[in-house]
């Protein structure tokens, strides 16, 4: 008998428009780079996990149990699989994760390996909407999915879903067609602690207040970006991380920037970048986003404790075979 195989691969992202506010309905801007995680799959007779972060036998790490959890949701008993799951080198970097989302891209790569198995097609917006599921329970709520659409559709606009069973998400592709370096300074930074001290003061009537401004600027900056004009846009996206700093330190009590991601935005702008900030949460990177950007790379891989990485706007979700 013929072994039917499935493969799959996904892409990382920077979110550079709504972080933090996306959690909270906020419009955003994500673009999907291209450092990918591959995912191979096969029925076999017994379960087999070989992933970038170790080998599972019988049972799978958090985030494959959480992705097989969902079709036994949908298909009650499902067969045994052999899966290799492995990221492309630069989402570990001396072994730790540079922030360009291998968990989203992995869920979404190992969902589509698998529905593309038992389903027998390769269907986007179904695998989107069972990868946001397992992404949402592994989380236990926090989060907005914005990484897990991306995977699937690339550089995208995204409004999170306002129910999980309804999945009312808003994608639209849009992509910026610029060059990105990232520098990675080689800190961890914990996403989903920080994301839920934001939880925490969702109701306080200063955090909606600044959360509401930094909602204008950025649908002000989406709306220019959609009409070509890039660099009008900047000022806009620069106002919100502004107000997002303060919204972060006065109100939140936490901190998404150090001294050193400042330092190296400051570099990047003089170098010739169009803008430069740390994405996402913040905090383990910095991204500069521009035209013709060697002079940011050569400045940025003369400091010590910086691995520069030149990253290139993707596609989404590839069904391989």
């Amino acid at each position: 008998m013929k072994e039917i195989k499935s493969v799959a691969s996904a892409p990382g992202k920077v979110l550079w428009i709504g972080s933090y506010s996306v959690v909270f309905g906020g419009i955003g801007h994500v673009i999907a780079v291209n450092k990918r995680v591959h995912a191979e799959c096969n029925i076999s007779n017994e379960n087999l996990f070989e992933t970038s972060y170790g080998i599972f036998k019988g049972r799978g790490n958090e985030l494959i149990e959480s992705v097989l959890n969902q079709f036994r949701v949908m298909y009650g008993n499902i067969p045994k699989f052999h899966v290799k799951l492995i990221n492309d080198p630069e989402f570990i970097i001396n072994g730790r994760k540079s922030g360009l989302g291998s968990s989203s891209a992995a869920t979404v790569a190992l969902t589509a390996c698998i529905f593309s198995l038992l389903s027998g097609g390769n269907n986007p917006d179904e695998v989107h909407k069972i990868a946001q599921r397992a992404n949402y329970e592994r989380q236990k709520g926090i989060g907005s999915g914005f990484d897990v659409a991306s995977a699937v559709y690339g550089s995208i606009i995204y409004r999170r879903f306002t129910d999980l069973e309804k999945m009312d998400y808003y994608v639209k592709p849009l992509r910026i067609n610029k060059e990105l370096v990232m520098a990675f300074i080689g800190e961890s930074f914990d996403t989903v602690s920080s994301v839920a001290e934001f939880v925490k003061k969702k109701e306080d009537p200063r955090f909606k207040e600044i959360m509401s401004m930094i909602e204008e600027e950025n649908k002000f900056a989406i709306e220019l970006i959609e009409k070509g004009r890039l660099e009008e846009a900047v000022e806009h996206v620069r106002l919100a991380r502004n107000m997002l700093m303060n919204l972060a330190t006065e109100v939140v009590n936490v901190k998404i920037e150090n001294d050193f991601t400042r330092k190296l935005e400051e570099i990047a702008e003089r170098e010739g970048a169009i803008f430069s900030l740390s994405p996402g949460a913040g905090g383990e990177s910095v991204v500069a986003i521009g035209d013709n950007l060697e002079r940011v790379k050569e400045a940025w891989g003369k400091i010590k404790g910086v691995s520069v990485i030149t990253l290139k706007e993707d596609e989404g979700l590839k069904f391989e075979a």
